[in-house]
């Protein structure tokens, strides 16, 4: 089936949205590895060209040789450069082509790998091409605080819930997290080494953070919820190296990527509620 690509990005207003030089060429390097004992190397060249110059609005013409076909084809695909979801497109549906041939080509969830890794702004979601809200996107740290990194992160995570591919917001929400907690430290003056992990970071900050001391209602028990919370982001972590997009993993389902993330929502939501109580506390008299 081919993928499906919404009406405004078919037939974007304005200035389209250009992919990545570096992603395109992973994917055509993907595809010149596409081998097959059924079909002729230049007949897989020749199906990838096709699609590239309907793509880029360019007539099809076969190649004269298997030489000219590896040159063309790459012409045609630069030609969609300028053009993100009409590349995309393209190459999923090539491959589709050539697999319903038997021809073994690459799917979705390595197309989105690629995506991921440059930071392409669309992702193949359900056999759709989705943009914008829909994935998450990348933490620029230059621009904002990391509060509203990991906000973010974790809002635009919603979109993947319900999906098959949920797990690619766990690599973001858990980079939005860290740098979150390394910000809270610096700002309490809570000394952390160069390459302080996530779960190091969160018990320097248990432990050493005014806001956070527990000098509270019920406080044993409160300790044991945030002791479960340090376990949750020990797990979390090796969720992130082991099943997430962060490498190249098995993913998590749905319902488990989505119980993962809400884990970490209530962690964070726990960070911002005690920093706002401790800074809305009147200062302790000196004398």
């Amino acid at each position: 089936m081919p993928v499906k690509m919404p009406v405004e990005l078919r037939f974007s207003m304005g200035a389209s949205t250009p992919i990545d030089s570096a992603a395109v060429n992973d994917l055509m390097s993907a595809a010149r590895k596409v081998r097959s004992d059924k079909i002729d190397r230049q007949d897989i060249l020749e199906c990838f060209k096709e699609y590239f110059a309907a793509a880029s609005g360019d007539q099809y013409a076969r190649s004269s040789s298997l030489s000219w076909a590896e040159t063309d084809v790459d012409y045609h695909a630069q030609r969609c450069l300028s053009d993100a979801p009409g590349f995309i497109a393209a190459f999923c549906d090539a491959c589709e082509e050539l697999g319903a041939e038997g021809v073994g080509v690459p799917g979705h969830q390595y197309v989105n790998n690629v995506l991921d890794k440059y930071d392409v702004p669309f992702r193949i979601i359900e056999n759709e091409i989705v943009t914008s809200s829909e994935y998450l996107v990348q933490p620029d740290t230059g621009c904002e605080s990391a509060e509203s990194i990991v906000s973010r992160a974790l809002s635009d995570a919603k979109a993947l819930v319900g999906h098959s591919n949920a797990a690619s917001a766990i690599d973001r929400a858990h980079t939005g997290l860290h740098a979150y907690l390394i910000e809270l430290c610096g700002q309490a003056e809570i000394r952390v080494e160069d390459d302080v992990s996530l779960s190091r970071a969160f018990k320097l900050l248990r432990t050493n953070h005014a806001a956070l001391t527990l000098d509270v209602h019920r406080a044993k028990d409160i300790a044991q919820i945030v002791q479960s919370f340090a376990s949750a982001i020990d797990a979390f972590s090796t969720i992130r190296n082991k099943a997430s997009l962060a490498h190249a993993n098995v993913l998590l389902e749905g319902p488990e990527a989505t119980a993962a993330l809400n884990s970490i929502y209530t962690v964070f939501r726990y960070l911002q509620d005690c920093i706002k109580r401790h800074e809305a506390e009147p200062p302790s008299n000196p004398f």
